[in-house]
């Protein structure tokens, strides 16, 4: 009885797991989802328009189990593949069990269009499956990102998911919320950067979100945020060896607890990046 009556509780839940609505990645969620202007693997749904500052051919994969609910365990993978002019990223994730699951595929490019500036795009495929009896529902729709590299220490960025307000079902005329993101990224030191973002869906409040990430090592990472829309703190670590990184975070909710989360993602090979405006080569850190 509890496992049928499952779906209609995710269903309302849809503040928390909606089709499409948030970012992914343990990185992310350390510090506290404010990843629009993030350059790493989970770009490829966060913000393609970082893509275009990636230039390694990298995997990753990702599992969080949400507020410790097996049905709302969430987990997915990513690819990027550099190109001539641009990169190439696809990214699968799916959340839910068998008797609902949603599900989503996106297909994403970024080129860097100067030293500093980068756009990208992404088509998505999503799936929503409703028990047996209710079957499935699927839609199309797109995003569209650019970043922006102002100054060595100042990197800004901004996001729109699902401009065109594509529809999830037709019952109801359902529609996936359209989402945009506009951030800012300080980087204080090779060691301390400083992420804040705010975040407004159709039909939510604005959400602000912030993010603080210190390397006391070349290969620790420890990071923490927040976010007020829901109001969840969190915080999470990494290790990057040779190319290797893992990710561990949680966020916590006051009244449902912990998600924690874990990432694994690998780049190939080694890459040197010109800072904006210097002509000096530095190993990409973001």
């Amino acid at each position: 009885m509890v496992k049928l009556l499952l779906p209609f509780f995710l269903i309302s839940f849809s503040a928390f797991s909606s089709n499409g609505d948030g970012p992914i990645g343990a990185r992310s969620a350390a510090l506290g989802h404010a990843s629009v202007t993030l350059q790493d693997i989970w770009s490829t749904r966060n913000n393609q328009g970082c893509l275009g500052f990636l230039r390694q051919a990298q995997v990753g994969a990702f599992y969080e189990n949400r507020f410790f609910v097996k049905e709302l365990t969430q987990s997915g993978f990513a690819a990027i593949v550099p190109v001539k002019k641009g990169t190439f990223g696809v990214c699968y994730s799916s959340l839910g069990y068998k008797l609902y699951r949603e599900s989503q595929l996106s297909l994403s490019y970024g080129i860097k269009l100067s030293e500093a500036i980068s756009a990208g795009v992404a088509f998505d495929y999503l799936n929503t499956k409703i028990a047996d009896i209710y079957g499935q529902s699927h839609a199309f729709t797109g995003s569209f990102g650019i970043t922006a590299k102002l100054l060595p220490q100042v990197i800004i960025a901004t996001h729109i998911y699902n401009p065109f307000r594509a529809k999830i079902t037709d019952y109801n005329h359902e529609k996936i919320p359209t989402i945009f993101k506009i951030g800012a990224q300080y980087i204080f030191s090779k060691k301390v950067c400083l992420l804040i973002e705010a975040e407004k869906a159709s039909g939510k409040t604005i959400n602000v979100k912030a993010g603080i990430e210190y390397m006391p090592s070349k290969l620790v990472y420890i990071r923490a945020g927040a976010s007020s829309s829901p109001t969840q703190a969190a915080f999470g670590l990494g290790v990057n060896y040779k190319g290797l990184k893992i990710d561990l975070s949680s966020m916590y909710h006051s009244i449902l607890g912990l998600s924690p989360q874990i990432g694994l993602s690998y780049a190939f090979g080694k890459v040197k990046t010109k800072a904006p405006g210097t002509g000096t080569e530095e190993p990409e850190k973001l």
